[in-house]
């Protein structure tokens, strides 16, 4: 065999490797396109129920620059109100009142899926502190738990969870029970301790 013949050999063989991983990567950008499409699908589908409410932007928290803080937890999730199904979010429900009004202002967060940020709400203690900071209208609403697993809604789908629309100013944590399944509905309770201007 020939110097020339054993070159071009060489070549050819380069030649058919860069082609083989060019493909393989191809092969791998295509799969993580197609995994974000169908993220992006997720993302945008019409959340349904209590644990997957319908939105309704008449009363719709549009505060872009709010945030849901639980140092306890070591929660910082931003409030929205177009779809639960966001990551490092939590969804204010449009029938609940907006934070520090009177009446029940109401957050679903997911516990095992999109970032999971109420994951740890179980280990959340009577007097932990719970905090909305919403910077659209400089204000700082900071409230106490009040009630941690004493309130599992096993009949959710039959029997609505109804918001109070006035009274003393309370907060309700909403999230899937047991973790990762839609049996029931875990609530924490929270009362307001104080609002004040940021």
């Amino acid at each position: 065999m020939s110097k020339n013949k054993v070159y071009y050999t060489g070549i050819i063989i380069v030649c058919l490797i860069f082609s083989l991983g060019l493909g393989i990567t191809g092969y791998y950008e295509f799969q993580k396109l197609k995994n974000s499409e169908n993220t992006l699908d997720n993302y945008k589908s019409a959340p349904e129920k209590l644990l997957d409410p319908e939105t309704d932007q008449v009363n719709a928290y549009k505060a872009p620059n709010s945030r849901l803080i639980i140092p306890e937890i070591g929660l910082e999730s931003k409030i929205r109100s177009d779809t639960v199904n966001a990551y490092d979010s939590v969804y204010h429900y449009d029938k609940s009142v907006m934070p520090g009004q009177p009446g029940e202002c109401a957050f679903l967060g997911h516990r095992t899926t999109y970032s999971a940020p109420f994951r740890k709400i179980g280990s959340l203690k009577t007097g932990d502190k719970v905090i909305i900071r919403d910077l659209a209208i400089s204000k700082k609403y900071t409230y106490e738990v009040s009630s941690n697993g004493k309130d599992i809604r096993w009949d959710y789908e039959t029997n609505p969870i109804q918001f109070a629309q006035n009274g003393e100013a309370r907060l309700m944590l909403i999230t899937c029970y047991p973790p990762g399944k839609k049996t029931a509905a875990w609530i924490t309770h929270c009362k307001l301790v104080k609002s004040e201007n940021i």
